[in-house]
Parts: structure tokens; sequence; C-alpha cells
């Protein structure tokens, strides 16, 4: 996925799937960390590129990703 937009927009976004978690910058990216216990799912953002990736448990990752692509595809 990509999301060429600010990091308040894609906050905005994520925001909408209703995750609770954190944000942490890293570098050259951006993190946001789920913060239930129960998982372990990550959000990986380099603003350069655009280059938005969702990593975790497959079983948890999946649906994450196909939401936020449908909140992408909204924008």
């Amino acid at each position: 996925m990509t999301f060429l937009g600010t990091l308040d927009e894609l906050k905005v976004l994520v925001d909408r799937l209703a995750f609770p978690g954190h944000w942490e910058h890293k570098g050259q990216f951006e993190l946001f960390v789920s913060d239930q216990e129960d998982t372990n799912l990550r959000l990986n953002w380099w603003p350069q590129s655009g280059v938005l990736t969702v990593v975790g448990d497959p079983a948890e990752r999946e649906g994450v990703e196909e939401r936020l692509a449908a909140l992408l595809a909204e924008r």
C-alpha cells in the first residue's frame, strides 16, 4: 500500500480503524503499535516513499489491511 499524505492525515485514517494503539517515530519511518495485549500488529509508514505496511499475525493483519485499503481508496 501507499500513502502520500502527511502523518497527521494518516493518523486520522488509522483512528477510523478503531484499533487502540500509539505512534512512535523510528528514524526514517513512523510506526503505529497496537496497545492490545493479545496482538502483535504494527503499521509501518515511510513518509518519503509513501510505503505503508501492516505486519503481525496474518490472521489479524489481513482484516486490518483490507479495512485500511478501503479507507485509502475513499481518500
